[in-house]
């Protein structure tokens, strides 16, 4: 029963960390872009050259340049929750 526990909340901690990824791409990329921040979508889960020139340019504000690393960080941590929910043993 552990397991299932556990393979939960691995899937809700996941979901938790790409919700964080979201809101702080979000908050970064936004002041930049206005309302065209749809033209950072690539940036969400990986760094061009158009990210890395548009986390030069925002890490002269407050908030710490967006780094795909937490998107990537909850699709292995929600990956790993439904692993282990997956191949559990359930009572019967």
């Amino acid at each position: 029963m552990i397991w299932v526990r556990l393979g939960k909340m691995l899937m809700v901690l996941g979901g938790a960390v790409f919700f964080a990824a979201t809101a702080w791409w979000y908050v970064f990329f936004e002041p930049m872009l206005g309302q065209d921040v749809k033209m950072a979508s690539a940036c969400f889960y990986r760094t061009t050259e158009s990210c890395a020139l548009g986390n030069l340019v925002g890490s002269l504000g407050d908030i710490p340049a967006y780094s795909p690393w937490a998107f990537w960080a909850a699709v292995a941590i929600t990956a790993a929750g439904v692993v282990v929910y997956a191949v559990a043993p359930r009572r019967k």
